[in-house]
């Protein structure tokens, strides 16, 4: 059986045969932003042959578990961290970061459902779903503005540094509803060209039922997907003590990052 490292070796030799435009590209977020679908148009054969960037093994990086160093010619996804962590990453001459944040209130909302059905047993998700079990669906919400209170605060932490002319920020809202126009800004801002008619033709085979139809091809229980069909929206769930609640947790961070208070 190959062992991880080996697996790296391989992918880092591979990487180094490349001579992309730009050497490194770093994608970070947080959870329930629309990760999976950005890695996989990224990876997508027809977007690297004009980024010349392989993906990156996606691993969980939080707080010092992440490497501080990646090699040349990677597209890297999934940083789940704040922009402090990240600044300590030793990047190349030439690389660029785009960030996609999400109105924190949904993301509640929707990692609410994933650690209680659609996500895999991996990590703390079995100990997140055993305790959401225990709980009605108004005290999970509660247990859930708890649990994300570290990652919101990395949240703040991107959108104060948002004047880092190598970092991009986007919002994960912007994205589903106009992919074509944000995806460009992220290849402009990145300084890669992607003919139109390619980028079109990539984001056409990655819409949200046809990633959910190969996610269920993908899973041995089909009763729900890691895609849901319905949109988290915390209108349609939070009560006023919700509503209290991540605000004594969360502070201004709604208004921050550019969203509407309820």
């Amino acid at each position: 059986m190959i062992k991880k490292r080996d697996i790296i070796k391989i992918f880092i030799n591979i990487a180094r045969k490349f001579n992309p435009p730009i050497e490194n590209i770093y994608f970070a977020t947080i959870q329930k932003s629309g990760s999976q679908y950005i890695k996989q148009v990224f990876s997508d054969k027809r977007i690297q042959y004009y980024t010349k960037l392989l993906t990156y093994p996606q691993h969980r990086y939080e707080w010092d578990e992440f490497h501080k160093k990646f090699p040349k010619g990677t597209f890297v996804p999934g940083l789940y961290m704040s922009y402090d962590l990240y600044e300590e990453i030793e990047k190349p001459k030439s690389y660029k970061t785009f960030y996609v944040m999400r109105d924190p209130r949904n993301i509640v909302v929707s990692w609410y459902y994933s650690m209680m059905k659609t996500h895999k047993l991996m990590g703390k998700v079995g100990r997140y779903r055993k305790e959401l079990q225990k709980l009605s669906f108004k005290e999970g919400l509660h247990y859930c503005i708890d649990a994300l209170s570290i990652k919101f605060m990395a949240m703040r932490t991107w959108k104060n540094n948002e004047n880092d002319p190598a970092v991009l920020i986007l919002k994960f809202e912007d994205l589903k509803e106009n992919p074509y126009s944000e995806f460009l800004r992220i290849f402009e801002h990145c300084g890669i060209n992607i003919p139109h008619e390619v980028l079109k033709s990539v984001l056409s085979d990655y819409t949200k039922d046809k990633m959910r139809e190969k996610d269920l091809a993908n899973r041995v229980d089909i009763t729900e997907s890691h895609y849901r069909k319905t949109e988290s929206k915390h209108q349609e769930v939070f009560e006023a003590d919700h509503y209290k609640h991540f605000y004594q947790v969360t502070g201004n961070l709604v208004e921050i990052l550019g969203y509407e208070k309820s």
